[in-house]
């Protein structure tokens, strides 16, 4: 399943971002995203990214699977979360922001380098 969880998220790599978004048609915003991918495969996750934070079990950054919720850790001094599927490779999947698309992108990238916040894991 993994695997299938993985190519369904690369299947709408190029959708628009929207606040609020939850679909394919509409546009995903991120959390939104990580929800409808998981749908698809009969997995029942809370919509926010704080809930998704505690959703399943936490994994060490260093022991993901593909498949797995990513959660981010940004902004200064009103920090947020965000969140995507980890997709191997050292790569994840996301929705970035408004005026973006959801994208594949390296966690080893400048940005996303040591600002993971949290790897959860809701399938085996």
């Amino acid at each position: 399943m993994r695997q299938s969880v993985v190519a369904k998220a690369r299947s709408v790599i190029g959708t628009p971002y929207r606040f609020g978004g939850m679909s394919p048609v509409s546009g995903f915003d991120c959390s939104g995203l990580v929800v409808w991918v998981y749908e698809t495969h009969g997995v029942d996750l809370p919509r926010t990214t704080w809930e998704q934070t505690r959703a399943g079990q936490a994994v060490p950054a260093d022991q993901m699977h593909p498949g797995d919720i990513v959660v981010f850790k940004l902004g200064g001094k009103q920090p947020y979360l965000h969140t995507g599927i980890y997709a191997g490779g050292n790569t994840f999947i996301h929705s970035p922001r408004s005026g973006g698309r959801v994208r594949e992108e390296s966690l080893s990238g400048a940005y996303w380098a040591g600002r993971i916040h949290a790897v959860r894991r809701v399938i085996k």
